[in-house]
């Protein structure tokens, strides 16, 4: 039965992978438990997966998060009218965000409660373009550069993940050659590769590995995070950082995206569970907070109504209550200007960060203009100290 059926993976280019060459068609019993593929961000992916039996034999396939149109073609051996040979041939894409997981399952139609008679593993990561990682001397990177000597200030850059081509060494390169200390930086949830202690662990001594001295943290993308994680791991990073980007789930069960967000009837009756989402993360034992006072595109124009200065205290203080920072990001609008110098009236600090996809550097204009309109001190500038929070201690539970 098996090794009649195959599967086929093409892509569509022939960008660098491993394992896996274009075109390779891999023997029902002979798929590997596991294969790798990179793909530039941006660029198009095609799956395909092909059977030559005519007898109701199918694939699954689960797709977890990517950063690239993927298009998935099933070829299927199933049968036509009256037992006639027949096929199935459907294309779907769709924007996904990186680490991918993909799941292949072989199992009969009939049999939807039966476990697979096989699964693949295929792990696909985003690889940005070869760029040169560290800060050019343009005069936006120059005047920081003076702003901060000038005013004793000590910039990290503690939002810079290790994906798309980034890596732990390229960060300690880039610090060494500019006024900014680089951290390293790696998602966890359920829909990240990165989801176990095990792999936790084995990021944190790897970062270490380059630099003992350099910051390693995690951005937490599941509301229970705090439970997931072990103490001993935790204990192996210096910094916690989460947004509020992600709320509920979507009826797929995935996690709902809120920069995918295309439509929201109810904007208030919205924006209400969302200030709740947002306070239940603040309970959360977080160390940065990014991307605060984020709306989706649909609801970003009425920003100033639905942001209350009622609300942007509630946030304030409770970030203040707990030695949280509050980010202020390059390259992003979030948060206002208002927002910030309220902020820095009730004695918040802040952090910074690039939120990077791949080792290009980033436009720093937007720290530049906050260092120098909010005229802050080295006082005003988040560091680890700063926590009130005990990490070991049981946090409120949010929810997605």
């Amino acid at each position: 039965m098996g090794k009649s059926i195959m599967a086929v993976l093409a892509l569509l280019s022939a960008t660098a992978l491993a394992d896996i060459k274009n075109g390779t068609a891999f023997l029902f019993d002979n798929v590997p438990e596991e294969l790798t593929v990179q793909r530039r961000r941006g660029e198009p992916v095609r799956f395909s997966l092909e059977e030559n039996r005519t007898t109701g034999y199918k694939w699954d396939i689960e797709w977890n998060s990517a950063e690239c149109d993927v298009s998935q073609d099933f070829r299927g051996g199933k049968k036509g009218v009256d037992g006639a040979p027949g096929s199935i041939d459907v294309t779907v894409t769709s924007k996904i965000y990186t680490p991918a997981r993909v799941e292949f399952r072989y199992r009969r139609p009939w049999e939807k409660d039966v476990a697979p008679a096989k699964t693949m593993r295929l792990i696909v990561y985003t690889v940005g373009e070869a760029k040169d990682p560290l800060y050019p001397p343009t005069p936006v990177n120059l005047l920081l550069k003076k702003e901060c000597e000038q005013r004793g200030i000590v910039i990290t850059d503690w939002h810079l993940h290790i994906r798309g081509g980034m890596t732990p060494e390229m960060a300690f390169n880039r610090e060494k050659a500019f006024c900014v200390r680089s951290s390293a930086m790696e998602n966890h949830g359920r829909e990240w590769e990165i989801y176990d202690n095990e792999k936790l662990r084995a990021f944190a001594e790897r970062s270490r590995a380059v630099n003992p001295k350099m910051p390693v943290g995690i951005q937490v993308n599941d509301r229970d995070w705090f439970t997931q994680i072990d103490p001993d791991t935790r204990a192996k990073f210096d910094y916690i950082l989460a947004d509020s980007m992600i709320m509920g789930t979507l009826p797929s069960g995935r996690a709902n995206r809120l920069w995918m967000v295309k439509e929201i009837n109810d904007p208030d009756k919205w924006m209400d569970e969302y200030f709740a989402h947002v306070m239940r993360i603040l309970d959360e034992p977080i160390s940065i907070y990014a991307n605060a006072t984020y709306l989706p595109t649909p609801i970003a124009d009425q920003y100033d109504r639905l942001w209350t200065e009622k609300r942007m205290k509630s946030v304030i203080a409770k970030a203040v209550e707990k030695g949280i920072a509050l980010e202020i990001q390059a390259e992003s609008p979030f948060p206002r200007p208002d927002f910030l110098k309220l902020a820095k009236k009730m004695g918040a600090k802040f952090s910074f960060g690039t939120n990077n996809f791949d080792p290009g550097p980033k436009n720093l204009s937007r720290w530049l203009e906050a260092i120098t309109w909010l005229d802050l001190t080295p006082d005003d500038i988040w560091s680890p100290s700063d926590l009130k929070t005990n990490f070991k201690a049981k946090a409120s539970r949010g929810t997605r």
